[in-house]
């Protein structure tokens, strides 16, 4: 008689994972609202200042959803790996994120020629495939290019995991990696296209990657360890800010290098406060976390969909500087169109999407549960 081997337990779901993907992508809303008045204004003046101030603190964006990748990541497949699971993994990942990519490079290659080029909307395969590598068709899609990357070197890392070594120095190895190619790039020679390499952020995801698989014993770190995460956070949130806003003003002109290195240290640590936020959120104030939660479920579909929104109200809204009130009104439209638009068509989406696999499903055969 076989006996089949009992199911391994399912990891509980973070939910304070999804709050932080919230954060993240107001964050990417709010850089792209304030671009143009970082721009637009006047240098030195009190709103340059604040859009200014207000578009550097969000920057922490990208890193913190690099971040959370492979924090996901490690986490969920952490003692439940092998040859089978890396082949699911693949074909699982080319139709959450390549498939997408695809439809989306596509979409914007027509949009933003029928937005500026009305009169000569085209198609051509050869043009169109030469946006694919590098995320040429819109400028937001490098992120997926990102995050292809990564997913392509994961099955790798999960592998090298089982070898002690390396799974208690994921953190450096991903500093080792990201600070040899920033050198190189840095002082030696530029790299290509090097914005959109997943070198770029190695140390982020890996950082995402060690805490997704000592869970417990971070979070626990976290806890008695926030009174100073927290004024760390804003402390290097503040500097980074301020690098920006007092350029030209300062006796002194920093290296590039700092710039990066508060970059990264600034998102790091700004990940580890959402995190503990959220998990406060979800514990003290569920009605609040819901909203949240909500929101940090749509987040793919809304970062994928808001520079549509975007484009399309700059391109049919004029702004005026020299109004400084109507201005203000005019960002925050732009805000509010850009989160709120694409949030209520990814949450119809999903409703039809939901009817649709319910109307679809095939009845019960008689005599079968």
């Amino acid at each position: 008689m076989t006996t089949t081997p009992p199911k391994k337990k399912s990891k509980p779901k973070l939910l304070e994972l999804d709050i932080v993907r919230a954060i993240a992508i107001l964050a990417v809303v709010a850089i792209h609202s304030t671009s143009d008045a970082t721009v637009d204004l006047a240098f030195g003046s009190g709103s340059h200042a604040l859009y200014l101030a207000i578009n550097k603190l969000c920057n922490f964006a990208v890193p913190v959803f690099i971040m959370v990748s492979g924090l996901v990541l490690f986490y969920r497949y952490d003692g439940d790996w092998s040859g089978r699971q890396s082949v699911q993994f693949y074909l699982r990942r080319v139709k959450q994120v390549l498939f997408p990519y695809l439809l989306w490079s596509f979409f914007y290659y027509m949009y933003n020629q029928w937005i500026y080029q009305r009169a000569t909307l085209h198609f051509n395969w050869s043009e169109f495939g030469d946006l694919l590598p590098w995320a040429d068709a819109s400028y937001h899609l490098y992120f997926m290019v990102i995050i292809v990357q990564f997913y392509l070197l994961f099955p790798i890392m999960m592998w090298l995991c089982g070898y002690s070594w390396f799974r208690r120095g994921l953190i450096w190895v991903g500093l080792l990696i990201q600070a040899v190619f920033y050198s190189y790039n840095h002082w030696v020679e530029p790299i290509a296209n090097m914005p959109s390499l997943c070198v770029n952020y190695f140390s982020m995801f890996m950082l995402g990657g060690w805490m997704g698989l000592n869970y417990e014993v971070f979070f626990g770190w976290l806890k008695r360890w926030i009174g100073l995460v927290l004024p760390v956070t804003v402390l290097l949130g503040c500097s980074f800010m301020l690098l920006f806003v007092l350029e030209g003003r300062l006796p002194f002109m920093l290296e590039g290098t700092w710039y990066t290195l508060l970059f990264f240290a600034y998102a790091a640590f700004a990940c580890m406060s959402f995190i503990w936020l959220g998990r406060v959120l979800v514990n003290r104030a569920p009605k609040l976390a819901q909203a949240f939660l909500s929101l940090g479920a749509a987040s793919f579909g809304i970062y994928l969909v808001h520079p549509a929104v975007l484009t399309y109200w700059k391109s049919h809204v004029s702004s005026d500087v020299g109004d400084i009130r109507l201005y203000h009104a005019y960002v925050a439209v732009a805000f509010v169109l850009t989160l709120f638009v694409p949030w209520l068509l990814v949450y119809g989406y999903g409703k039809f999407m939901k009817l649709f696999r319910k109307k679809s499903k095939p009845a019960a055969l008689p005599g079968r549960a």
